[in-house]
């Protein structure tokens, strides 16, 4: 048996998965975001549980919504402070008495449609997050890269759309980050609803947008046009950087599948090479990739595996 957690912001997620990769104990709890404590004893008891039923698994992989510093192996750029600057794999390794791997949520979802998935087989797999915001993970021959800084993939950031903001009569807003200009304000269901109410001037939700463009409702259809011109313009540069074989999509926009095939479609026209087949697809783990590849993480070439 594997144990699995998956920590966001909001919720955490732990799964014991069999031999198959078949989850059987799934169980969620709010994140206790400010109490460490609190943190550590929702983690460990779900452990109890599962070694009370299973027997003890011998280590656990966690993904993570932030990033790890690979020299200290403190938690970085996380929206949880109770773990801000702490060594989360070593300590939690000392408290659960088992070998522990953290690795961003992105990260672990890109390892989970690499190994089984959307982009099972493929030799480089960018997978991008498009959620609440944008994300990304890169895996290449089933490994990680990069591990400078402890930062991959994220394509939301350092880039900068107020030109296109501006061409389509949108005005600029400050991101999570500090920057202004970053495509992680509109390339999730939250930019997909700020395109909306600047445009229209009203509130709807990302999902009652998409049902309504391909409904042909005419209030729609900008809407999703300069979503799609942000995100692909983007991704364009990515796919002309990495060429990856497939760019497998998670995150709650990853169900709309006319949404991704458009996307796909324009990233198509706009890079350099050639894609003749789809390119950017909805993930077969869209929804519980980064638990997933928690799971996986034990069974990479090079990590420590427990007897």
């Amino acid at each position: 048996m594997q144990y699995a957690f998956d920590i966001g912001g909001s919720n955490i997620e732990f799964g014991v998965f069999d031999a198959d990769g078949v989850v059987v104990l799934h169980r969620k709890a709010s994140t206790p975001r400010e109490d460490r404590d609190a943190f550590v004893e929702t983690l460990s008891a779900f452990v109890r549980e599962a070694d009370v039923q299973f027997g003890k698994s011998p280590d656990i992989g966690i993904s993570l919504a932030g990033g790890i510093d690979p020299k200290t192996g403190a938690v970085i750029s996380a929206n949880i402070p109770a773990i801000k600057d702490w060594p989360i794999a070593e300590a939690l390794s000392d408290i659960l008495g088992r070998s522990v791997l953290v690795e961003n949520d992105a990260d672990c979802f890109a390892l989970a449609e690499a190994s089984t998935g959307a982009a099972k087989e493929a030799r480089t797999v960018f997978a991008i997050i498009l959620g609440t915001g944008v994300g990304g993970g890169i895996v290449f021959d089933g490994q990680f890269v990069g591990g400078k800084s402890g930062i991959r993939g994220e394509w939301g950031h350092g880039n900068d759309v107020t030109g296109t903001l501006i061409r389509h009569g949108l005005s600029p807003v400050v991101c999570g980050c500090g920057r202004v200009g970053c495509l992680d304000v509109w390339g999730g269901a939250r930019g997909l609803e700020r395109i909306y109410a600047q445009i229209h001037g009203a509130k709807l939700a990302s999902n009652d947008i998409t049902a309504a463009w391909q409904a042909g409702d005419t209030s729609a259809a900008p809407v999703i046009d300069i979503y799609c011109d942000l995100v692909a313009r983007e991704l364009a540069l990515m796919v002309n950087v990495l060429d990856p074989d497939c760019v497998p999509v998670g995150g709650g926009l990853a169900s709309e599948a006319a949404l991704i095939a458009e996307i796909d479609q324009r990233v198509r026209k706009q890079v350099l090479g050639r894609y003749d087949a789809p390119l950017v697809v909805p993930g077969a783990y869209a929804r519980d990739g980064g638990l997933r590849g928690a799971a996986l993480l034990h069974q990479m070439p090079g990590r420590p595996k427990s007897d």
